[in-house]
């Protein structure tokens, strides 16, 4: 999962996968197994969260769920569920910064304990 946007507004609705941008994630950074695990899950009818979006009143940036709207397309579906967030790419880019930089200082951390140990 990736970074959430704290204290932003957000409205979840469906959106035309194709309308999403998400051109910015190569292709290569997704894992096969987890798309294969979503459409399993999907097909049983589980329903899965929206993904993330950030819109800047012109373009939808995907934030959260490459992995999702992989296994959608595979499915054939055209649309997902979507939370939007009011925000341009710069602000999703330096959501993107703060949350890898928490991710570091946690394995960090991990790292030191586990020497102690």
């Amino acid at each position: 999962m990736g970074p959430v946007a704290v204290g932003l507004p957000m409205t979840v609705k469906r959106l035309s996968i194709e309308r999403i941008r998400r051109d910015f994630q190569p292709p290569e950074n997704l894992i096969d197994l987890k798309i294969d695990e979503l459409i399993a899950a999907m097909r049983r009818g589980e329903k899965l969260p929206p993904i993330r979006v950030y819109y800047d009143g012109r373009t939808y940036w995907l934030a959260d769920g490459f992995h999702r709207i992989a296994a959608s397309l595979r499915r054939g579906r055209r649309t997902i569920s979507a939370e939007i967030v009011p925000g341009t790419f710069a602000e999703l880019q330096a959501e993107w910064k703060r949350y890898d930089q928490e991710l570091l200082r946690q394995l960090r951390g991990e790292r030191r304990q586990s020497r102690k140990e």
